[in-house]
């Protein structure tokens, strides 16, 4: 049968295995690089149109204030997904994806829809360290507060048949944004090959490095942990809290007792030695009491009956061998 004491050995080995690999990706979730895939002179077009076309999820962060239930946070992040084959866009927060070129070619003079999307909604700080890249910093505080806004969207689609362009934009539907897309596509003809997109200019938006995913994955592990380490140190903290508090509660009423006694040897003319005795007498009396005696029981008593004798024969040893 397993002792308690084996059990608490393989309990602490278990937390010390489950601290270091915590430690571990907490190391590594702290200092992986940020290489950005943006980084081309068409401010992020080339990267856009790539990612659209090789049918990968598009991920744009928006410096714009988006309101949450619990007040408003820096930005919000929406997803976007082409799909070639039907000439599709889905974007995150919206039930229905979006055809982006056929109200362009049925109207030359252009069509506008105003929809809202629900959009991920975040800061850069929290358990963001200062030197992380500001889209992973808002993502990755998403993935733990799970804070929505609500954006309303324009949807605006347009053609040129000089050049024979079709073009589709998402604009937020708000003043101050401006006429700046969210995204923008464009197409030449009917080849899907030629669909060019392109978005907001940084900074009023950028997308995230491609070690996000990594660090997404990394702070969904670390976050249950992390929650029962803040639990625990809380509770120890709590503990040693109360623990001082009553240390220094002793120690302010050890100094007023010795006050107090000090005021009175001072005023009666007496030695400390004296009100060492005279209490020592006191305690003696409490201990000699009936009720004492009661609650020690019969063995007790006897043992200190025992060593009152010794007390009392000690001085008449003393006054024999003066004599």
């Amino acid at each position: 049968m397993m002792g308690p004491w084996k059990l608490c050995r393989i309990v602490w080995r278990l937390f010390l295995s489950i601290l270091s690999a915590w430690l571990l990706l907490a190391l590594l979730w702290a200092l992986l690089p940020f290489p950005s895939g943006e980084q081309d002179i068409n401010n992020g077009a080339d990267y856009a149109t790539k990612t659209l076309l090789g049918g990968k999820i598009l991920r744009r962060v928006y410096w714009k204030s988006a309101q949450v239930p619990d007040g408003s946070r820096q930005g919000f992040a929406l997803d976007y997904q082409l799909n070639i084959s039907s000439r599709t866009l889905a974007v995150s927060g919206l039930e229905k994806p979006i055809d982006i070129f056929c109200h362009a070619s049925a109207e030359g003079n252009g069509h506008t829809e105003e929809v809202s999307a629900t959009a991920r909604a975040g800061d850069t700080d929290g358990a963001n360290l200062p030197w992380f890249a500001e889209a992973d910093a808002l993502l990755l505080f998403w993935q733990i507060h799970q804070e929505y806004a609500t954006v309303p969207l324009r949807l605006v689609w347009s053609a040129q048949e000089a050049e024979d362009v079709q073009k589709f934009d998402i604009l937020l539907n708000d003043r101050e944004h401006g006429d700046d897309a969210l995204l923008s596509l464009t197409m030449k003809g009917n080849h899907t090959s030629t669909i060019r997109a392109s978005f907001s200019p940084q900074p009023r938006s950028s997308s995230p490095s491609n070690t996000y995913p990594l660090r997404a994955a990394i702070i969904r592990a670390l976050a249950p942990f992390s929650i029962l380490l803040a639990a625990v140190f809380e509770a120890l903290g709590g503990l040693f809290g109360i623990l001082a508090s009553w240390i220094f509660k002793g120690i302010c009423l050890g100094l007023v007792v010795s006050s107090v006694a000090a005021i009175y040897m001072c005023y009666s003319g007496k030695r400390p030695r004296d009100l060492v005795d005279m209490v020592g007498d006191e305690v003696q009396k409490v201990r000699d009491s009936e009720v004492m005696r009661r609650w020690r029981g019969p063995n007790d008593e006897r043992g200190s009956a025992g060593h009152s004798e010794e007390q009392k024969k000690a001085p008449t040893e003393v006054d024999v061998n003066i004599v």
